[in-house]
């Protein structure tokens, strides 16, 4: 039911990334003496791409094998962290103090994301008149 708001789903959208992310993040600190290891990060997560890809509530229809139907990418891929800052003797490219970094910034999103959720159903209970 909740799902269906806007603000709701972009908040949803958001924790699914950061989880996500966290995901791959923990898989770059695992491999930090895995020799050749490049590590990995999500595509950056942008309110405006997930508004253009969600699915409407409206679909649309083929009703002709000519028409084209729009499709539907996942926000979530995974990609080759492009510049690393430093890497060792044995190819590994992972620093652990920039992972640990962007751990931090993960977990930043996440209890904004989480704040935006409390004070949507806050509006919402104030606005069906539950009160405070």
């Amino acid at each position: 039911m909740y799902d269906k708001l806007t603000l709701v789903n972009l908040a949803q959208s958001r924790m699914d990334w950061v989880a996500r992310r966290q995901e791959v993040l923990s898989e770059n600190i695992a491999n930090a003496n895995t020799p050749k290891y490049i590590p990995q990060d999500l595509k950056a997560f942008d309110f405006k791409d997930v508004l253009n890809q969600s699915v409407p509530l409206v679909q649309v229809k083929s009703t002709n094998s000519g028409h084209i139907v729009p499709e539907y990418h996942d926000e979530q891929r995974v990609v080759d962290t492009k510049k690393t800052f430093e890497s060792s003797p044995d190819g590994n490219a992972v620093v652990l103090e920039e992972q640990m970094a962007k751990v931090g910034e993960a977990k930043t999103a996440y209890e904004t994301a989480a704040a935006l959720f409390q004070r949507q159903f806050k509006m919402l209970k104030t606005a069906l008149g539950k009160g405070i």
